[in-house]
C-alpha cells in the first residue's frame, strides 16, 4: 500500500508538470478579440475595475489586484501601485478595445470583460507582468487564461511585485483566526478527504473546507481520498469565514471555507512549498 500510496502522489506530480509546462509555455502576448467593442475609460477605480464613458462598471476577466482601503480599511501592499499603472497604461489610449466574456456580468451587476488597449496590448497581462496582481481562473470566462498564467509566471520568475511582498505569501491555515478572510494563497495538509452530492472536498489542517465540485477536473482526481491525507496542498481565492451553529460545531463543520474553481486554484507542494 505504502508503494501504491508513492506512485499515486508522483503520478500527481507529473500532471502538475504538465499542466504548468502546457498552460505556462505559450505566448504571453494575449490574442486580440475577434469582434470587440469600442469603448472609452471614464475611470479607473483601481486595478482591475474600470468606469466606461457609457456608465458601465468593468471588472476586468482572469486578474485580482491589491484592493483600495474602503470603509476605514487600510490600503493592501501595492494597491496604489497597481491603480496607478492602470491608469498609466490607459492614458491616451481612448478608445480601447472591449471583449465581454461568455459570462458577462458578475453577482454585482459589473461587466466582465477584458481590456485590449489600442497599442494592442491586453490591459490584464500588462498588469500581471509587472507583478501587480494574481491570475485567477473562474469558468466559463477562460479565452485568455494561457497568456495571462503565463504572464504571471514571468513576475513570479522575476519575483516581481505581490511576488516578493510578505503581506501576499502563502498563509498557513493552522494560523488563520476570526479576522482572518479575503482573497489570498493559503497552504496546509490535508487532514480530511471526501465525496459528497456536489464533488469532492477536502479539508486544510483542521481549518478550511474546500469544495471541488464535479467537472472541475484537477490533478488530484487521480487520487483516492486515502492517499490525499497528509499532502501539502497551496490554495488560492477568497477565502471566507463561515457562521456556525453550535450543531455545526459539533458535527465538526471548519471555521473557513475556500471554494476550487478551477485546476489553477490549486497545486501540491513539494516537502518545502
Amino acid at each position: 500500500m505504502q508503494y501504491f500510496s508513492k506512485a499515486l502522489i508522483t503520478s500527481a506530480f507529473v500532471v502538475f508538470s504538465i499542466w504548468i509546462v502546457s498552460g505556462y509555455t505559450l505566448g504571453s502576448d494575449c490574442p486580440l478579440p475577434a469582434d470587440p467593442q469600442s469603448v472609452d475609460i471614464r475611470r479607473v477605480y483601481d486595478g482591475d475595475t474600470l468606469l466606461l464613458n457609457d456608465g458601465r462598471k468593468v471588472r476586468l476577466i482572469g486578474i485580482n489586484t491589491p484592493e483600495l482601503g474602503r470603509s476605514g480599511q487600510p490600503d493592501q501592499p501595492l494597491a496604489i501601485q497597481a491603480t496607478a499603472a492602470a491608469r498609466r497604461l490607459l492614458k491616451g489610449q481612448n478608445p480601447v478595445r472591449l471583449q465581454l466574456g461568455s459570462q458577462s456580468k458578475d453577482h454585482y451587476g459589473r461587466v466582465l470583460g477584458h481590456i485590449f488597449l489600442a497599442n494592442g496590448r491586453n490591459l490584464e497581462a500588462e498588469l500581471l507582468k509587472q507583478g501587480l496582481g494574481f491570475a485567477i481562473s473562474i469558468p466559463p470566462n477562460l479565452s485568455l487564461r494561457d497568456c495571462l498564467n503565463q504572464a504571471e509566471r514571468g513576475a513570479r520568475q522575476a519575483k516581481l511585485g505581490v511576488w516578493d511582498e510578505p503581506y501576499y505569501q502563502p498563509i498557513p491555515a493552522s494560523s488563520l483566526n476570526r479576522h482572518s478572510g479575503g482573497f489570498g494563497r493559503y497552504r496546509g495538509t490535508i487532514s480530511r478527504a471526501g465525496t459528497n452530492t456536489k464533488g469532492r472536498y477536502l479539508e486544510l489542517s483542521g481549518k478550511i473546507f474546500v469544495p471541488i465540485e464535479t467537472g472541475t477536473n484537477t490533478a488530484l482526481d487521480s487520487i483516492s481520498s486515502d492517499d490525499l491525507l497528509g499532502l501539502q496542498l497551496e490554495i488560492r481565492g477568497w477565502l471566507i469565514a463561515r457562521t456556525r451553529s453550535k450543531a455545526q460545531k459539533n458535527r465538526g463543520f471548519l471555521p473557513f471555507m475556500l471554494k476550487i474553481n478551477h485546476m489553477d486554484d490549486l497545486r501540491l507542494c513539494d516537502p518545502n512549498c
